[in-house]
């Protein structure tokens, strides 16, 4: 029996935006040796962003715009990797942390999709699903299926920290193991869950490897939809096409699973 660590974030929270996306990153016991190779990364792009933020701070001193600068040193923000942090400067970083990824063959990646708008008879768009209940709900079944291919193993949960709704009293933690372990009795595959954990993303590099990979996918839904600026593309793309060029194909946005360098999967959930 293995031990995985399942990693999981989520894009695009928002009632306001049209999808909703679920990653899910699933280390064995590799993830230490994972983590030192993704970290030199880190280091890179926190160095860049540093001295980005010197040089605006000293071009603002010229044009004495003092407020601005008391506004960036008041700033509680703490630097973390994420898709959309990318931009010319860092995207070159962000590149070779997917290629680093993809060297390791047992690292599993799954991303599940959601467009959160269905037509209604006129022909109009509206929201769909609640935030909370969608989270959950999806989490556990993106989980539990994949647990299905890896059986047997033990899994440690570790997402990305999520606000409870003040009407709900059960907390994530036992929101999520509940609703795991009731898909996994529904599909007869023993439950596994030792445990799970919300973390800052901030204070965790494998969620923001989440985010880079998860952010890869929803680009790609978004831009087949016509939701990705000309502005924007040409800061990203480079970073998804990297990896395309590695599963292959033309676009993420398609219903599909990978063997090949990684196990890569993308699931599409149609809301009915």
């Amino acid at each position: 029996m293995k031990n995985y660590f399942a990693f999981i974030d989520e894009s695009g929270n928002s009632t306001q935006e049209r999808f909703f996306g679920l990653g899910l990153l699933l280390i064995d016991d590799e993830v230490g040796d994972f983590y030192d190779a993704i970290k030199p990364f880190y280091g890179k792009a926190f160095e860049l962003a540093r001295k980005n933020k010197l040089a605006r701070i000293s071009e603002l001193e010229k044009q004495n715009e003092f407020k601005q600068i008391s506004e960036i040193a008041k700033s509680s923000k703490r630097f973390e990797l994420k898709f959309t942090y990318i931009n010319s400067t860092n995207k070159t970083i962000y590149k070779a942390l997917i290629d680093k990824c993809f060297s390791f063959p047992s690292v599993r990646f799954c991303a599940l999709v959601i467009d959160r708008q269905k037509k209604t008879s006129k022909g109009k768009w509206e929201p769909v699903l609640n935030p909370w209940e969608m989270y959950i709900q999806q989490a556990a079944m993106l989980i539990a299926n994949n647990i299905k291919n890896i059986s047997p193993c033990q899994i440690c949960v570790l997402a990305d920290d999520l606000t409870r709704p003040s009407d709900i009293k059960k907390s994530f933690e036992r929101s999520l193991a509940d609703a795991i372990s009731f898909r996994l009795k529904k599909q007869n595959t023993a439950d596994k869950i030792f445990g799970v954990s919300r973390l800052e993303s901030h204070s965790s590099l494998l969620l923001q490897v989440v985010d880079t990979l998860l952010g890869c996918v929803m680009f790609d839904y978004k831009k087949k939809n016509g939701l990705i600026s000309e502005k924007l593309a040409l800061k990203q793309e480079v970073v998804v096409q990297g990896l395309r060029e590695k599963l292959g194909v033309k676009s993420l946005a398609q219903n599909k699973t990978y063997h090949k360098p990684n196990y890569f999967s993308v699931w599409e959930f149609n809301v009915k």
